[in-house]
């Protein structure tokens, strides 16, 4: 993590380089940066990159961020990736909240879960939702009313307040005849 918020404090700085030739702390511009990217490693492996379009750090304790791209990876391969259309980093809590229009592909289930926000716990590994969220996989759609919680791998999947209507009789499955 200690990369990462020396990343981070690059980033700000390159950011505040505006191209004037004078600039002032009252300038506007000085805490947003285009095109950022921060990431945590472990083992020389890059655990998660956090992508975003632009990135507004004047919170000291989070950054807020335009069209962010959570990239989850497992064993130097991508596993999911979680987007929207904006988004926070807290430094402090290693918490991802990203919102509007959200959504979780995962690269190795072929699961897409869909809702209207996702958070991921860097330290945990974990993300969750905690609206109603649509859950796919084929042609199998599932709403959980509750949300979800999940590894960052989407292998086991949690629903929480799920509703499933089960048949009457045999006669309403598919493909089975009575």
């Amino acid at each position: 993590m200690k990369k990462a918020a020396l990343f981070l404090l690059g980033c700000v700085l390159l950011g505040a380089c505006s191209g004037k030739d004078s600039f002032s702390p009252d300038d506007g511009d000085m805490q947003r940066a285009l095109n950022v990217s921060l990431f945590e490693s472990k083992d020389s492996q890059k655990k998660w990159i956090l992508r975003a379009d632009e990135v507004d750090f004047a919170d000291l304790n989070s950054a807020v961020l335009h069209h962010p791209r959570l990239l989850l990876r497992e064993n130097g391969q991508d596993s999911a990736q979680v987007s929207g259309d904006r988004g926070t980093f807290n430094y402090s809590q290693k918490l991802v909240s990203i919102e509007g229009n959200a959504q979780v592909r995962s690269f190795k289930e072929k699961v897409t879960l869909s809702t209207d926000r996702f958070f991921y716990d860097v330290d945990k590994d974990r993300i969750w939702s905690d609206k109603k969220t649509i859950v796919v996989r084929g042609p199998a759609k599932i709403t959980a009313r509750g949300g979800i919680e999940t590894d960052s791998k989407l292998v086991k999947i949690e629903f929480k307040k799920q509703s499933t209507q089960l048949p009457r009789d045999l006669k309403q499955v598919p493909g089975v005849k009575a």
